[in-house]
C-alpha cells in the first residue's frame, strides 16, 4: 500500500486534527525516517531510547547499522529495500541490534512516502518494541520444542478427532501420521473402555476445560499394549472457551512392566516367606500372615512394639544386638540364621535377611525382613549332630572291641602254637610208649625163653639126680653140683617169673599210657581244631568290626558335613 502524504491531506481536515494525530503517533510509537537509499533522515525519542543512540549519531547512517553483518549482506536484505523503493510497504517482526549490540525485537511497518508523481521520496518506519514478548515467546517456543523432543505430543479437536501427532507419539504407538490424523482418539483404547460411561465422561470433562492427568493403558498398532503417563490439556481460546486438547505423554511401559514384575516378585515372596517391616530403631510397622503364623501373634499384638520382643533377655541386652540395629540403620544388609522366640516361648529358627530400604536420596528409612521358618531343619541338624557324636562314640567302642578281638586272636594263635607243640610232644611220647611196648613184648619173649631154659635145666637136673642115684657114691660129688644147678635154675625161674610179672606190669602201664596219650592227642587235636575255628571267627569278627568302625566314622563325618553345610 502507498503511504498517503498526510501533509497533502490537510485540506481534508483541520490542522489541529493532524497535529493531534502526529503527536499521538510520536508518543506511542518508535518512528524513524529513511531516504530511498536507506540513509537515516530523522528519528523520534522513542526510537532513540530503544536503540540507545542520539539523533546525531544516526543521521546520514545506513539502515544496515541495525543489522547483523550476515543479514546486511544478504540477497534478502537487498530485495527488502528494492521493494520499498518500488513503493511496497513491508511489515512484520524484525530482529535488530542496539548501539551496545544487544538484540531488540520490533513489530514494525516500513511505509514508503510518495510524491504527487508516485515516486518514493522517503520511507517512514513505525515500530513497537516487542522484545519482552518475543523473549517470552522464544522461551515458550523453546519449552514447547523441548517438550516435543522429549515427549509424545498429540492434538485433538474437542470431539476427540486427531489433528496432529509428533514423531515421538507416532514411534510409541507404531503408526504413521497419515494412519491416525482425522481419526478418533478411541482408536487407542480397548473396546470395553471405548463403550464405557467413564470414557464419555473423560471427553465431557476435557470439553468443560478441565485437564486430566494420570497413567493410562493404550493400544498401539497391531494391538500392542502401551502404558503412558499423560496430561490432557484443554487449550483455551480468546473467548475463554476450549478450542482443542493437547496431550503430553511419556512412555512408561517398561517401568510399568518392571513395577508389575517387582510387585509380582514381592507378592510371590510374601506368599512364600514371612515378611515384617521395622522403623530404623526396630519398631514394628507391619507383618504378613506367614510371619504372624510362625510367631503365633496377631498384627495388633506386635505393631508398634520393638523387635526385641522376639529375642531373649541376654540377646536384648548384649552389645551385639545394639550393633545389629546400628548396622541396619546405617544401610547395611544383614543375613543369616537367627534364633527367635514365638509367643508361647518355644524356639523358632529362621533363615532371614534384614534389608535396609533407601529413599530417593539414598538414605535408609525402614528395614524389611524376609524370613523362612527353618525350625524343623535346625532340629533335624541338632539330631544329626547328636547322632554324629553317638556314631563317633560307637565307632570308638567298636574300634576298642576290634582291638580286643585282635588281642584274643593273638592269644588264640599262641594257644594254637602251644597246642601244636603239645600235639608234637604227645606224638613223640606215643612213639616212645609204642617203642616201650615193643620192648616189653620183646622182653616177654626173653622171659619165656629163660623160663624154658630153666625148665629144661630143672628137667636136666632132675635127670642128673636120677642118674646120680643110680650111680651111687660115685655120683655124690656131681650130685652136689647138680643140686646147685637145680637151685640156680629154680632161682633163675623165680627171677624170670618176677621179671615177667614186672614186664607184664610195665606192659599194662604202657598200654594205659598209650590209651592216655591217645586220649590226650584226640583232646589236643580237638582243642587245636577249636582254636583254629575260634581264631578264624575272631579274626573275621575283628575285620568286620574294623569295617564297621570305618563306616561309622564315615557316617559321622557325613553327619558333620551336613551340619556344617546347613
Amino acid at each position: 500500500m502507498a503511504f498517503l502524504n498526510l501533509m497533502g491531506q490537510q485540506g481534508q481536515g483541520s490542522k489541529n486534527a493532524f497535529d493531534a494525530l502526529n503527536k499521538a503517533l510520536d508518543q506511542s510509537q518508535a518512528i524513524i525516517e529513511f531516504d530511498p537509499e536507506g540513509l537515516v533522515l530523522t528519528a523520534n525519542d522513542n526510537f532513540l531510547n530503544i536503540m540507545g543512540y542520539t539523533l546525531g549519531e544516526l543521521k546520514g547512517q545506513p539502515h544496515r547499522m541495525f543489522l547483523e553483518p550476515a543479514y546486511a549482506g544478504s540477497a534478502d536484505y537487498a530485495d527488502f529495500w528494492a521493494r520499498l523503493r518500488r513503493g511496497e510497504a513491508q511489515s512484520g517482526e524484525f530482529k535488530r541490534l542496539t548501539k551496545s549490540h544487544k538484540d531488540v525485537f520490533i513489530e514494525a511497518a516500513y511505509m514508503p512516502v510518495l510524491d504527487k508523481a508516485g515516486r518514493v521520496t522517503k520511507i517512514v518506519k513505525f515500530a513497537y518494541d516487542v522484545t519482552q514478548r518475543k523473549l517470552r515467546d522464544l522461551d515458550l517456543e523453546g519449552k514447547v520444542a523441548a517438550i516435543e523432543r522429549a515427549q509424545a505430543v498429540i492434538e485433538f479437536s474437542l470431539d476427540g478427532t486427531i489433528l496432529r501427532a509428533n514423531e515421538n507419539f507416532l514411534a510409541v504407538m507404531g503408526y504413521q501420521a497419515a494412519e491416525i490424523v482425522g481419526k478418533h482418539h478411541s482408536l487407542f483404547v480397548e473396546t470395553a473402555q471405548r463403550d464405557s460411561q467413564a470414557y464419555t465422561d473423560f471427553w465431557r470433562k476435557l470439553n468443560a476445560g478441565d485437564y486430566v492427568s494420570a497413567q493410562f493403558k493404550r493400544i498401539g498398532k497391531g494391538g500392542k499394549e502401551v502404558y503412558i503417563q499423560a496430561t490432557y490439556n484443554p487449550i483455551i481460546g480468546a473467548d475463554g472457551a476450549p478450542v482443542k486438547v493437547v496431550k503430553f505423554a511419556s512412555d512408561v511401559t517398561e517401568r510399568v512392566l518392571k513395577d508389575a514384575d517387582f510387585s509380582g516378585q514381592i507378592s510371590a515372596i510374601s506368599r512364600a516367606q514371612g515378611v515384617i517391616e521395622f522403623e530404623l530403631d526396630g519398631t514394628i510397622l507391619t507383618a504378613n500372615d506367614n510371619f504372624l503364623k510362625v510367631m503365633g501373634y496377631s498384627l495388633a499384638e506386635i505393631k508398634g512394639k520393638h523387635h526385641s520382643l522376639f529375642v531373649d533377655d541376654t540377646t536384648r541386652l548384649s552389645q551385639d544386638y545394639q550393633d545389629f540395629w546400628r548396622r541396619l540403620a546405617s544401610g547395611e544388609y544383614v543375613s543369616g540364621e537367627f534364633h527367635r522366640y514365638a509367643r508361647n516361648g518355644h524356639d523358632v529358627f529362621i533363615q532371614a535377611s534384614y534389608n535396609a530400604i533407601l529413599d530417593l536420596n539414598g538414605k535408609p528409612y525402614k528395614v524389611v525382613k524376609y524370613a523362612s521358618d527353618v525350625t524343623k531343619r535346625r532340629q533335624a541338624l541338632n539330631r544329626t549332630t547328636e547322632l554324629s557324636h553317638s556314631l563317633q562314640s560307637l565307632s570308638a567302642a567298636i574300634e576298642e572291641m576290634a582291638a580286643t578281638g585282635r588281642s584274643i586272636a593273638d592269644t588264640m594263635e599262641q594257644t594254637r602254637v602251644a597246642a601244636d607243640k603239645a600235639t608234637a610232644c604227645v606224638t613223640e611220647a606215643d612213639a616212645s610208649a609204642q617203642a616201650l611196648s615193643t620192648a616189653t613184648t620183646a622182653m616177654d619173649g626173653i622171659v619165656v625163653m629163660i623160663t624154658d631154659i630153666t625148665s629144661q635145666i630143672n628137667l636136666l637136673a632132675l635127670n642128673a639126680t636120677i642118674e646120680l642115684a643110680r650111680a651111687g657114691e660115685a655120683g655124690r660129688g656131681f650130685a652136689v653140683v647138680a643140686t646147685e644147678v637145680k637151685n640156680l635154675a629154680s632161682q633163675a625161674r623165680h627171677a624170670s617169673e618176677q621179671i615177667g610179672a614186672e614186664i607184664s606190669g610195665v606192659r599194662t602201664r604202657t598200654l594205659s599210657v598209650l590209651e592216655a596219650l591217645e586220649t590226650i592227642r584226640k583232646t589236643v587235636d580237638a582243642v587245636q581244631e577249636q582254636v583254629v575255628v575260634t581264631a578264624g571267627a575272631i579274626e573275621e569278627q575283628s575285620a568286620t568290626s574294623q569295617d564297621m568302625a570305618r563306616n561309622m566314622q564315615v557316617a559321622s563325618d557325613e553327619a558333620d558335613n551336613i551340619v556344617r553345610v546347613a
